[in-house]
């Protein structure tokens, strides 16, 4: 749930995690249940940077609620836009989801984790949050176990290598470039004002309230979604042009069929097989040969 803890520690994660990798945040919204990430990755890190944000992430709320084991489901679902006005559509799909999943009817009032109240070129500094994994635990002092400590051991409060501080930045994303980052982020903001409005007449009609945000807060944080919400069409690509969008399934699927033919040479001992482009884990892990690698 999106209460001011775990807010912070989201908030956090998402600046560190993205200070390591050649990544652009363009527009975030985290969910009580998932979230929803608009971003450039300008060089093949996408994988590894999901991996370490879901990760920190998960060791992060699990420190904080005493939790172990997983938090976020394995894999992710990446939508790629096929042109900028797709993207703009992503973007304010992302602001809305809230207001789509009829919680609150402003984005804007959205308490967890949104970019819908920044600029573009807002930058964020973030502090490291005082609890849960770097919370400060106070030792159990007990007569029979206490024990003096050498001056020379160091401590083991505070040992983290993850700074203090991290650097949150929206930037605008590909879409656009004859206007400046405050007129895009205006024509986004318009749009989202837009869909809201859709939305609320929708409920309207319906005769559906919002959910508001203390009622949010008030739910479990391991409430789930019925199996209606969960399970559904997971696209891989998305375009304003019908044309646009068939050539790039054709693309995938010609991925697909390259990527199984080298792959069974593989298997079969062949070690100099070139996977097609876009391979990622086997060149990575093994590296095998890819096209357009060294």
């Amino acid at each position: 749930m999106p209460t001011e803890k775990v807010t912070k520690i989201l908030m956090f994660t998402l600046a560190y995690t993205s200070s390591k990798f050649d990544v652009s945040i363009h527009e975030v919204v985290y969910m009580s249940n998932h979230f929803h990430l608009l971003l450039t990755a300008h060089t093949k890190c996408l994988p590894d940077f999901m991996e370490q944000l879901n990760s920190l992430t998960a060791r992060a709320l699990n420190a904080l609620r005493g939790t172990t084991g997983t938090n976020i489901e394995k894999g992710y679902n990446c939508v790629e836009p096929q042109d900028p006005e797709k993207l703009l559509e992503h973007a304010v799909y992302t602001l809305a989801n809230p207001c789509a999943s009829d919680l609150v009817t402003k984005a804007r009032h959205w308490k967890g984790v949104t970019t819908a109240r920044m600029r573009y070129g807002d930058e964020l500094l973030l502090s490291k949050p005082k609890l849960g994994l770097w919370g400060s635990h106070a030792p159990v002092r007990t007569r029979k176990k206490r024990r003096l400590r050498d001056a020379r051991t160091p401590s083991k409060r505070d040992r983290s290598r993850i700074p203090k501080t991290a650097t949150l930045r929206l930037v605008r994303p590909p879409a656009r470039p004859e206007l400046s980052d405050d007129e895009l982020r205006d024509v986004v903001l318009d749009k989202v004002t837009a869909r809201e409005n859709e939305l609320e007449q929708a409920r309207q009609k319906a005769g559906k309230k919002v959910l508001k945000m203390r009622n949010v807060r008030a739910q479990h944080w391991s409430a789930m979604p019925g199996t209606d919400k969960v399970f559904g069409v997971r696209p891989t690509v998305s375009s304003t042009d019908k044309d646009k969008r068939i050539a790039a399934i054709q693309g995938k699927k010609a991925f697909e069929l390259a990527y199984a033919v080298a792959r069974k040479l593989w298997i079969a001992g062949d070690r100099s097989v070139e996977f097609p482009a876009g391979t990622w884990l086997l060149w990575r892990r093994y590296e095998a040969r890819c096209v357009g690698e060294s």
